[in-house]
């Protein structure tokens, strides 16, 4: 049997405040994602699902456990060796958008591709009429709804064909049309191209549309994942 995409191993993580005991945020996280798998992670606000998101994608470091990635320990890479597998291996798409304000939509989407270094021929024309933002293509952010936005970082994220999505509430700051046509938008794309997806959420409905949910509680994940 072949390894999963990702597997997580006894995760913690904690702050130390200054004249406060530290605070635990994480303790002993156990899963496994396979890959094409799509899963929402959620929880009440305050559990720990941004940090966990960020900890798996290389954004903050963990404290103690260990990640594998296809097979293979993570457990003592480098910043550099997180970036270089950040940068192919995984697609972002946050609730607050990230595009360069100064970029066009079709500069921001080629952005990965070029700070990699990497081809992709017409792979981005594709994913701007996937996404419908081709009409939209030399648009600044500053000009374009949180909807249309959301859909250009969407494009980015798969612009180099990552095996992975890590995707921050992504509807988070849209009205509801918009927020469903985003959500229907990003799980149908991932799993056309049977991409995993992780995707943070407070919100039962969206994650019903993604996936069996890991649910944190207490910063743990409730039930026996680590059997899964």
């Amino acid at each position: 049997m072949s390894s999963p995409l990702l597997e997580v191993r006894d995760l913690r993580k904690g702050y130390r405040l200054e004249g406060r005991p530290p605070l635990e945020i994480l303790h002993g996280i156990h899963f496994q994602l396979q890959a094409g798998e799509c899963r929402p992670i959620c929880g009440p606000s305050g559990a720990g699902k941004s940090t966990l998101l960020h900890i798996l994608g290389g954004l903050e470091p963990s404290e103690g456990g260990e990640i594998l990635w296809k097979g293979q320990s993570m457990k003592g890479w480098t910043r550099s060796q997180w970036a270089v597998w950040r940068r192919t291996a995984v697609g972002f798409v946050f609730q607050s958008y990230h595009l360069i304000p100064e970029l066009t939509v079709e500069e921001n989407v080629r952005l990965p591709a070029m700070l990699a270094g990497i081809q992709v021929g017409e792979r981005w024309e594709d994913l701007l009429d996937q996404v419908g933002m081709t009409l939209r293509r030399d648009h600044l952010p500053g000009e374009l709804s949180g909807g249309e936005q959301q859909r250009v970082a969407v494009a980015r994220a798969l612009v180099l064909e990552p095996d992975l999505i890590l995707a921050d509430e992504p509807t988070g700051n849209l009205d509801g049309a918009s927020a469903a046509g985003v959500l229907d938008l990003l799980v149908r794309m991932v799993r056309e191209r049977q991409k995993s997806l992780l995707l943070v959420t407070h919100d039962e409905s969206i994650a019903a549309k993604v996936g069996s949910p890991l649910r944190l509680v207490d910063g743990k994940l409730a039930g026996e994942e680590k059997d899964r």
